[in-house]
């Protein structure tokens, strides 16, 4: 219905620009909304009328509001749909710079003669476009239902997320039997050295002892990820640095990988900057970076691609910077893997909560993916 909406409006409104340049600019800002509400078949309908009324419609064929208009729909009808989230992470004063620079181009229009106020009126419906765009945007994350444009939609995104939820009483039933487990080995490689048996024999059943505690111990690791996934504290007296959250995000997502021809590293100057009250909300950038990242090592026939993930930290004087990079074994950038929607937003708000910003680049010309900034407690 929104949708639907939102292109009538852009058709009912572009249809009157040469008689109302207002209008116009109206109708360019629905159409930055069909942009953001992966509305393809609505923008190539209004444009087909749109271009239908340049035969019709007295005047559309000098009117530069009702060609502007006819740009922007055909605009958010083949503009590719992977730059948007690159497009909708401008910087906050962005938005406020198209509000008053698209206000100040349309009073120009009635105010200067000639082309001058085509040029007017051709930059405000640019502005009010990138100003549309950005509203629907928001009201997609008001509404959860707009919020679904991923291809599955919110309900693996909901199943996530209760599933977490249930995580922590689960770890709890879990860590019984895990601790019943470890004291029988316990006791069993007690017994074996106690046995009357041959030197053979008590060496096998001592190596399935030890294989029996390496196991347990790396459950008892997986468990202890899950404890404190996403929080600021771990096990033991280790420092919270960039280095732990990166390692810990490592750990959390590797089984994510399902091919050994993937190599993650960590590097930069700024590993062993303590983040004490940023490291949960690290950790948790991190893994979603890791999780699209994998995603580019699966080729769209399936095939599976080799190549590495550098974490690359560095020290800026305002901030931690954390770029997420993925080349192939000849070191050259893979095509890059867009995140969903629901769950770039979802870390946006964490990041922000946590005086950081993390950023989607979707460019396949360069290897980074990610980019993370943490703002330092210590300057």
């Amino acid at each position: 219905m929104y949708p639907a909406a939102v292109a009538l409006c852009a058709l009912i409104l572009g249809l009157t620009a040469a008689e109302a340049p207002g209008a116009g600019v109206l109708s360019a800002a629905a159409a930055g909304g069909l942009f953001v509400l992966h509305r393809t078949a609505l923008a190539l309908g209004v444009t087909a009328v749109l271009v239908a009324g340049l035969f019709f419609i007295p005047d559309a064929m000098q009117s530069a509001s009702y060609w502007a208009d006819l740009l922007m729909v055909a605009t958010a009808a083949s503009f590719p749909r992977r730059l948007a989230p690159a497009f909708l992470q401008a910087s906050r004063w962005s938005w406020l710079l198209a509000m008053v620079s698209g206000s100040l181009a349309l009073c120009l229009h009635f105010i200067l003669p000639g082309i001058a106020a085509n040029i007017s009126v051709v930059v405000a419906s640019i502005c009010a476009s990138f100003v549309g765009a950005g509203i629907a945007r928001h009201l997609a994350v008001v509404d959860a239902r707009l919020l679904a444009w991923g291809d599955g939609g919110l309900v693996e995104v909901t199943r996530d997320l209760l599933l977490g939820r249930i995580t922590s009483g689960m770890l709890h039933d879990l860590a019984q039997p895990l601790n019943v487990i470890s004291m029988a080995n316990a006791n069993m490689d007690y017994i074996i050295g106690r046995l009357d048996i041959d030197d053979e024999n008590r060496q096998q059943l001592k190596e399935r002892v030890k294989r029996i505690a390496s196991h347990t111990e790396g459950a008892a690791a997986i468990l202890s990820l899950f404890r404190w996934f996403g929080r600021d504290g771990h096990d033991g007296d280790g420092q919270l640095t960039v280095r732990s959250a990166l390692e810990r995000a490592v750990a959390a997502t590797k089984s994510s990988m399902r091919h050994h021809g993937v190599s993650i590293h960590l590097r930069g100057n700024a590993l062993d900057h303590l983040v004490p009250v940023q490291h949960g909300a690290l950790e948790m950038m991190a893994v979603a970076s890791l999780l699209s990242a994998f995603a580019s090592f699966v080729d769209s026939e399936g095939k599976k691609l080799r190549g590495d993930v550098l974490l690359h930290a560095s020290m800026t004087p305002g901030h931690v910077v954390v770029t997420v990079e993925c080349t192939d074994s000849d070191g050259k950038p893979l095509p890059s893997h867009r995140i969903d929607e629901a769950t770039l937003w979802l870390v946006e708000q964490v990041a922000r909560d946590a005086a950081s910003d993390f950023r989607c680049l979707v460019r396949n010309r360069q290897p980074v993916r990610f980019i993370i900034r943490l703002g330092r407690y210590d300057i």
